[in-house]
């Protein structure tokens, strides 16, 4: 009877022990996702738009520009620039205490919420499941996105960093279909 209590004992520590060991497993993704992110700050980058293939798209045959313009313990901005000068927002990541957060800030320092059009949407994103690893993560889009824009519902963003390609990867689904795709040359930073 003492053997099979202690068998019990030691297979209900084994599991509580795995399962603790499981969410540190994602929690370690997210943050090492988000070290390797902090790798980036003060750089520029160009890039294109791969998808759609649009020339109506706004963000389509133009070049493309991100600036990892600041970085600290809990949020990195990404400022996206479409041609030389022209400002389109932000990635934002944050670590938020209900994980890591992904937000699109189309604001800046030098627009309001009057400024946005009835079509700009702000502060629309998700957090980080658990599908993603060091180099990319994937962000559904939450319920504050889904009530501001109930057509992004089934969003599904995903940034990833490929050392190989020495590439940057900004990907959108909708309704599991591909919506929006951009890659930029990490092999090149500019000023």
């Amino acid at each position: 009877m003492r053997t099979s209590i202690f068998v019990l004992m030691l297979i209900t520590c084994i599991l509580i022990l795995g399962c603790e060991r499981e969410e540190i497993i994602e929690t370690d993704f997210h943050d090492a996702f988000f070290q390797n992110m902090t790798e980036l700050c003060g750089e520029t980058f160009t890039g294109e738009a791969v998808f759609p293939d649009d020339p109506d798209h706004p963000l389509v045959d133009t070049e493309l520009r991100i600036h990892f313009s600041s970085c600290d313990d809990d949020m990195i901005r990404i400022e996206l620039f479409r041609d030389s000068d022209y400002w389109h927002g932000a990635w934002v990541l944050e670590k938020r205490e209900q994980g890591l957060h992904l937000y699109h800030d189309h604001l800046g320092d030098e627009r309001t919420e009057a400024d946005l059009g009835e079509d700009d949407a702000h502060g629309y994103g998700g957090y980080a499941d658990d599908r993603g690893s060091a180099l990319y993560q994937y962000f559904p889009a939450d319920e504050v996105t889904a009530e501001m824009l109930p057509e992004a519902a089934t969003n599904v963003w995903m940034m990833e960093i490929d050392p190989e390609a020495n590439e940057f990867v900004y990907y959108l689904e909708r309704h599991d279909e591909p919506r929006f795709r951009v890659i930029f040359d990490l092999s090149e930073s500019y000023e």
